[in-house]
């Protein structure tokens, strides 16, 4: 069956200077209850969240936010094809994810301070077709931890594209988030990933490791 997550050594050390955290869609749509693409694990999640966005602030970690809206020009057609489907209203004027409509608001646990930059995108991947890695190029980031929802959707992609864009990649092993669907639960979607990622494209750590291995390496 391989590894799990935490029984490879790891190839690479945090280094604060050249780090930032991203935070992935902890927007409305996702955390509240009954929102229209709620994922419960999320919600539990938010003080961990919480705690290391505080953590990043304080050592001048840049942190920065995603967040999932649709508009005319701004849309994939299989998504919005595929969504009626899934029981999601994505057609003017009742889209439940339009630019600027609630569900596409960060959560006032985790919003972000007035310079802290908010990409947004239509699709999965948080570089594809935004500013991101621009930003990052600007910021000297090599060194990218991600936390957020969905960890099989948005998550995964996201860290797809960190890796191709030869990022160092660290994923918040409980700071990522999915939800009982195609078949499986949310714990098996999150187990399954996180050991395929820490095999595949980076390093997998809670938390609480990610923030001591900060506090230890000031380079």
């Amino acid at each position: 069956m391989g590894k799990t997550y935490s029984e490879w050594t790891p190839v690479f050390q945090l280094v604060r200077s050249q780090s930032a955290l991203l935070i992935i869609d902890m927007q409305r749509g996702f955390i509240e209850e009954g929102a229209a693409l709620e994922v419960p694990m999320a919600r539990r999640q938010v003080g961990t969240t919480k705690e290391l966005i505080g953590f990043c602030r304080g050592l001048g970690i840049p942190v920065l936010y995603s967040v999932f809206c649709l508009a005319d020009d701004f849309q994939y057609e299989f998504y919005t094809k595929m969504a009626h489907q899934r029981g999601l209203k994505v057609g003017r004027p009742e889209c439940q994810f339009w630019d600027g409509k609630p569900e596409t608001e960060i959560i006032n646990e985790l919003q972000p301070l007035p310079n802290e930059r908010v990409i947004k995108k239509c699709g999965y991947d948080c570089f594809a077709g935004t500013e991101l890695d621009t930003v990052l190029k600007s910021l000297k980031v090599n060194f990218l931890i991600i936390a957020g929802t969905v960890l099989n959707w948005c998550v995964d992609s996201t860290v797809r594209g960190a890796f191709h864009r030869h990022y160092n990649v660290v994923v918040v092993a409980d700071a990522v988030s999915s939800y009982d669907h195609a078949g499986g639960t949310a714990e098996d979607w999150q187990r399954m990933e996180l050991n395929f990622f820490s095999e595949a494209f980076g390093r997998v750590m809670p938390a609480a490791e990610i923030m001591r291995e900060l506090s230890l390496r000031k380079g």
